[in-house]
This record gives structure tokens, sequence and C-alpha cells, in this order.
């Protein structure tokens, strides 16, 4: 914040005051920006995405006993343009359902053969610009959350091993989506879409600290964070 100075002389039979900086003199210098670059903490963006391997992990439902969710992630292409602050990725998704032993699926049931099987192709664009709000949360918080959220808190997830998702959020669907869905030998289904929170899943939570810090830099830096009132 800038301040002008004032200097205060006192003379002997009166007092003069002196206003120095408040017209002529130029303003102080604004102090540089703290941190790496722009550029140095989206390459370092970019290369922790890029090095995160494929992540799997099983989750199975309290209401669903001897059913196993089995689910693999991986970035198969990661780009950070700091010129446009966005972040653009490519993730296959590999979902499996395994059913308790002896189980069979019935015709017409909830459940068909190619359920059992998912592979999704994924592309984002997620901009920095538009992002509010940045946190580290377990996978399986989330889960139950949207149980909850859908009036079904007496659901339960439990997911092994654990798994720590970088959250971006903002108050509007701002992040791009495209999806290409193949549901066991079905054709591959296509959907666009937007959305108000997007993300990263990590083995580590370690990793996931690392990478969520530095998008926070980002964030700030291309002019992101909580939105504030003009008045």
């Amino acid at each position: 914040m800038r301040k002008n100075y004032l200097l205060v002389s006192m003379l002997a039979f009166g007092f003069t005051v002196a206003a120095w900086g408040q017209e002529n003199a130029p303003p102080p210098a604004k102090p540089a920006d703290s941190g790496p670059t722009l550029a140095a903490t989206m390459q370092f963006i970019q290369e922790k995405l890029s090095e995160r391997g494929r992540i799997g992990w099983a989750e199975t439902r309290s209401n669903q006993p001897g059913f196993t969710r089995r689910k693999f992630v991986q970035l198969t292409d990661v780009m950070a343009d700091p010129a446009a602050c966005t972040l653009y990725t490519s993730e296959a998704v590999d979902n499996a359902i395994e059913l308790p032993p002896g189980r069979t699926l019935k015709p017409g049931g909830p459940l068909t053969v190619d359920d059992l099987h998912i592979h999704m192709a994924e592309t984002d664009t997620i901009s920095f610009k538009q992002i509010e709000k940045i946190t580290v949360v377990k996978m399986q918080d989330i889960e139950n959350q949207a149980f909850a959220e859908a009036a079904h808190p007496e659901v339960t997830a439990t997911l092994t091993p654990p798994v720590f998702y970088v959250k971006l959020e903002a108050s509007n669907a701002v992040f791009s989506v495209h999806t290409s869905t193949t549901k066991g030998a079905q054709a591959p289904v296509e959907n666009e879409t937007t959305s108000k929170i997007n993300g990263f899943t990590f083995s580590d939570e370690d990793a996931a600290n690392r990478v969520a810090k530095a998008m926070t830099h980002a964030m700030e830096l291309c002019g992101g964070g909580p939105k504030k009132d003009l008045f």
C-alpha cells in the first residue's frame, strides 16, 4: 500500500508543516512478486502431472456387499500454456465391476454385461483465471458427500488404498470437458459439458499438496481466486 510521508518541522515562534512526496515526488516502487514466475510454476505443474503415472483403487459400498468397483486413471497428455493461463489435459479412465462369487447377472436387472467394463477418454481445459478455490480432499470423502447430497446418507463408500484429490472449484461452470465413453461392446458415446468442479487424483498426499500449492500460486498470478464484491 502506498503512503505519503509527512515531515513535521518545529521552528522557533511557529510551526511549519512540510508535506514531502505528496504530489511532486514519484511514488515508491512496488515490491516485486515473491515466488516462482508463472512460466516456472506452470512448467512444474505440467511435469508433476505428467509423471503421476497410472493410479488405481478399489471401492466397496455398504449397500452392495460383495461388489467391488475398480477404477484406474492415467493422464495421457498434459500441456500448460502460461501465456493463456490454461492447462490442457487428456486422461484415460477405466472402470470395472467385480461381482460376488457365484453371482450372475439377470436379464432386465440394474446391471448388464456392458456395465461391468467402461472405458472413458476425457479431455479438459482449465483456466487458472477462473479457478476460485483449490483444496486437497480424500476421494472417499467426496464419494460419501455425493451419497449424502443425493439423499442417501445411509450409503457409505470405502476406497482402498486411500486416494487424494486436488479439487478445483468455481462458482460458475467454467471447466470444459469432452468425454468419449465406451461401455462394454457398445459404440462410444461423445459428450461435451462444462462443470463447476474439476481436479486430479493422486496416490500420494504429499505430491497432491505440492501440486495444489503450485496451482494456487498460478491461480493468484493469473488473477483467479475468490470473487470479491466491488462495493
